[in-house]
């Protein structure tokens, strides 16, 4: 299972690329009158750009893979590695300045990533509990519409884009699960499952989980954009980033059955630590410069 640890940390390498070249293709200004064909006709001639948005298909594709075969606990946290490697790329080929909170998160990112690679069992998870699976689904649809409910009730109230971005937290983590869950199906069908094969594809596009998958996907972006033209994202990132993964691992360990042992807490915890020191930091030293 080391070659799917080691294909997790190259895919967390190649988002950062992918988001490095995407921003180095963007930094050339859009001049003219604004149209989404003017805009579509810019960007397709923006190689480093297209590269850049290749590199993050390639990378979703691939994860689809890994994630068949580790545990959602192990693949999800080490993808985090993707902020340390775009903070430290901004950083050396950007000229982009980090503080010293930044660089504590990413040792604490570094840190947590060490401690996975010594777990012993990536892949320690059994088939998935449905029964679990569905409590789970009943309890985070019913969180989605209650804090749906009093965001509206408290619309006018300082911050109510915290409730959107757990939402969204809640959606994106419950995404992963139903992931899992889809390429698990596929794998006990055909005996296992490869983005390589057709009938796996068609089994995993078939399966009645992807429909879930699709629709917390759906509910998940539109939560997304209202978090983002509602508030402010020094306080909406962190929140999405640590729900999301609480998620993911809460399913983990309860649908899937992986073994959570003195080590892999540590790691994941320091992980989820470390991403949000980075995240926080981050968008205060943006804050900072624009005031």
């Amino acid at each position: 299972m080391i070659i799917y640890t080691l294909a997790a940390f190259i895919c967390s390498l190649m988002y950062a690329f992918s988001a490095i070249f995407c921003k180095i293709g963007l930094q050339t200004r859009f001049t003219g009158s604004f149209s989404l064909t003017r805009l579509f006709d810019f960007l397709i001639h923006r190689k480093i750009w297209l590269l850049g948005v290749a590199l993050s298909g390639v990378a979703n594709i691939a994860m689809i893979q890994i994630q068949s075969k580790l545990d959602v606990s192990i693949v999800y946290s080490f993808l985090n590695l993707s902020y340390v490697f775009i903070l430290v790329m901004g950083h050396y080929l950007l000229k982009e300045v980090l503080n010293s909170l930044q660089w504590l998160g990413i040792g604490i990112v570094i840190f947590g990533s060490l401690l996975l690679l010594a777990v012993s069992d990536p892949a320690s998870g059994h088939a998935t509990a449905t029964p679990v699976l569905l409590v789970i689904t009943y309890i985070a649809l019913a969180l989605v519409v209650i804090l749906a409910v009093l965001a509206k009730v408290w619309s006018n109230t300082t911050n109510y884009e915290i409730f959107f971005a757990v939402c969204t937290g809640i959606c994106f983590g419950s995404l992963e699960i139903y992931l899992k869950t889809t390429t698990n199906i596929v794998s006990g069908e055909l005996g296992e499952f490869s983005i390589f094969s057709l009938s796996s594809i068609a089994s995993f596009i078939q399966a009645w989980p992807f429909l879930v998958m699709f629709f917390f996907g759906a509910v998940g972006w539109v939560c997304l954009q209202v978090t983002y033209s509602h508030g402010s994202v020094s306080v909406s990132i962190p929140i999405i980033a640590v729900v999301q993964r609480i998620v993911s691992i809460i399913g983990g360990y309860f649908v899937f059955g992986e073994d959570f042992s003195m080590l892999r807490v540590f790691g994941v915890s320091a992980i989820i630590c470390g991403v949000f020191v980075l995240v926080l930091a981050s968008v205060r030293s943006r804050s900072v410069r624009l005031a």
